[in-house]
């Protein structure tokens, strides 16, 4: 029978998912919404990353108070601090999906697929993250990683084959989209591999 202690990090195991569903969404949207230049999704976005933001702080009170009402183990002391980390990386994943959504310009036409790719693996990333902060196997998180950093990488090629008639900066706006949606995909590992051997499920 699980304790009160264990069952408590159950509960924000979960909310950490949760959290990690929603930034996810949050980056999708805001991938829509440069690709269709559609300033209601940047909206949305802002809305939902700020949701993000509330609950992540909601997670690292719980993490705190977990500590200070309970006499846990070293072993769950780590998950408590693990936890901790996680809400506020994902916390700041939520940040970088509101600098997509943020994006000056237009993205030129031929450069959206390679983008839209991208943020589907980006998204995908966290989506497997979320999944194994629920008590799953996180499968999939390594394969949208890699994916992500290939779609990167043409990105990043394909701006650099072009003349820029009306200077660098299109080329510019481009390498930072891609920039930004690589760190999403990244934090996403950096979660996954501190989860490692104690993620806080408990289930």
């Amino acid at each position: 029978m699980k304790t009160a202690f264990e069952k408590e990090l159950v509960t924000l195991a979960h909310r950490l998912a949760d959290l990690c569903a929603l930034v996810a969404v949050a980056l999708e949207e805001a991938t829509r919404s440069v690709l269709e230049s559609d300033h209601t999704l940047g909206g949305r976005v802002r809305e939902q990353v700020g949701a993000a933001a509330a609950l992540g702080a909601a997670c690292e009170d719980q993490a705190c108070a977990l500590l200070a009402l309970h006499a846990p183990r070293e072993a769950e002391v780590k998950a408590v601090v693990g936890a901790v980390h996680t809400a506020a990386e994902l916390t700041r994943m939520g940040g970088l999906a509101r600098e997509v959504a943020e994006a000056p310009g237009r993205v030129p036409p031929d450069a959206r697929p390679a983008l839209g790719r991208l943020g589907a693996q980006a998204v995908a990333a966290a989506r497997a993250l979320a999944g194994l902060l629920a008590g799953g196997d996180g499968a999939g998180l390594d394969d949208a990683v890699v994916l992500a950093g290939a779609a990167e990488r043409e990105l990043r090629e394909w701006a650099d084959r072009r003349e820029w008639p009306r200077g660098v900066g299109v080329a510019a706006d481009l390498a930072l989209l891609g920039a930004i949606h690589a760190r999403f995909a990244e934090g996403a590992v950096r979660i996954a591999r501190r989860t490692e051997g104690y993620v806080p499920v408990g289930a």
